[in-house]
């Protein structure tokens, strides 16, 4: 059925909507007019999913300079419930005369349900899978293989690796099977096909990790625009994902791997000193330049601030004393010590995060500062 709400024609995939489904679209539509935030709440099974993704879709369609929907739901199954949903109204949409022209949307989700590699998919555990799939996908191995052709790499990889994200799939709204399909057609790796035509898309639905867990949101969804318009299905969910990515548990075994990783790094900054000490100052010299681009950018509002973390962080630049390749090894070295140190107890522990930040500089002398920039220095 069609209908309008002010002066948008909404098509809604069903012969009747409920006068409760209506007024969510009401309310929806006002939200967006204002470009604010809104809190919808709606019983199970009263069709919301539905509602939303119709209001939204004919608002994109109808108004110009499409805004992209990113629609953020909690387990596989539920985006891929979306996505049929999105489909099948799409098509429905097509149906009663409505062009959508050009119109992308599609899930993103993990390499263990998207990998369609013959050996890597086997695995069942997902790190299992990511490691594997760096192995033949990472860009120190691709270089190698240019050297030793005898280097195994992913056939679907490379061929994606060589199309434009333009030319990469039709238009269309793409469930994760019908990607896995495509992939398999095309001969191109699912995973990476959907991560590179983001910013093509007109509708992205994920996880709420891929949003508000900093690690991931940094890789995926950084360079979305700010008008982009951002919808977390079973929001009384939230706080437990931010508790859980802004969690870490550590254990003796990551220790003890962190302190064999660490001296490798630092065998290699040696050999690097030794080789090419100019190499690691040009390095140091790129960390700085790129320290101030970041910032001109921030100036300019060409980036996308996370919103997970504070301004001070994000504005600052990395502490002087982290900035060199041996130093920040060094620095390093001594933060996994401590922690070493820190898991030798017989009892529970429990204490606020100043405490444990005030008894590590009295250890280890270590500021919180440099802390707050380990990862984006090991990057």
């Amino acid at each position: 059925m069609r209908f309008y709400i002010d002066d948008l024609p909404v098509i809604f995939p069903y012969d009747y909507v409920y006068p409760e489904q209506y007024r969510y679209m009401c309310g929806l539509k006002k939200s967006l007019d204002s470009k604010g935030h809104c809190m919808l709440e709606m019983p199970s099974g009263t069709g919301k999913t539905v509602s939303l993704l119709s209001l939204i879709i004919a608002y994109q369609q109808f108004y110009p300079g499409r805004r992209k929907l990113v629609y953020c739901s909690r387990t596989v199954p539920e985006i891929d419930k979306a996505l049929e949903e999105l489909k099948r109204l799409i098509a429905y949409r097509r149906k009663h005369g409505c062009e959508d022209k050009d119109f992308l949307g599609l899930g993103l989700t993990s390499r263990r349900n998207l990998c369609i590699h013959d050996r890597v998919s086997k695995e069942r555990k997902g790190k299992v899978v990511d490691a594997k799939c760096r192995e033949l996908t990472a860009s120190w191995v691709r270089r190698k293989a240019q050297e030793e052709p005898e280097i195994e790499l992913c056939g679907f990889f490379e061929k994606m690796a060589e199309v434009e994200p333009a030319d990469l799939v039709p238009s269309g709204v793409y469930t994760m099977e019908d990607l896995m399909d495509y992939g398999r057609s095309a001969g191109y790796c699912p995973y990476y096909l959907s991560r590179r035509v983001i910013p093509l898309a007109d509708v992205i639905i994920y996880s709420y990790h891929y949003m508000l867990d900093p690690k991931v949101a940094e890789l995926v969804s950084k360079e979305f625009s700010r008008d982009s318009i951002i919808v977390f299905d079973e929001a009384h969910n939230i706080d437990s994902t931010c508790i859980d990515s802004l969690s870490i548990d550590l254990t003796n075994y990551t220790l003890r791997n962190s302190s064999v990783s660490v001296q490798k790094l630092a065998d290699k900054v040696n050999e690097v000193k030794q080789q090419d000490s100019q190499r690691l100052q040009d390095e140091y010299q790129r960390l700085v330049d790129g320290l101030r681009d970041a910032s001109q950018a921030r100036e300019e509002d060409a980036v996308l601030s996370n919103p997970t973390l504070p301004d001070d962080v994000l504005t600052e630049a990395v502490p002087g004393n982290i900035r060199r390749a041996e130093h920040f090894v060094m620095f390093l070295k001594r933060f996994v010590e401590y922690l070493k140190a820190r898991m030798r107890v017989m009892h529970v522990v429990a204490e606020t995060t100043p405490s444990f930040l005030q008894h590590v500089r009295e250890i280890t002398y270590i500021e919180r500062k440099p802390l707050r920039f380990c990862a984006e220095r090991l990057a």
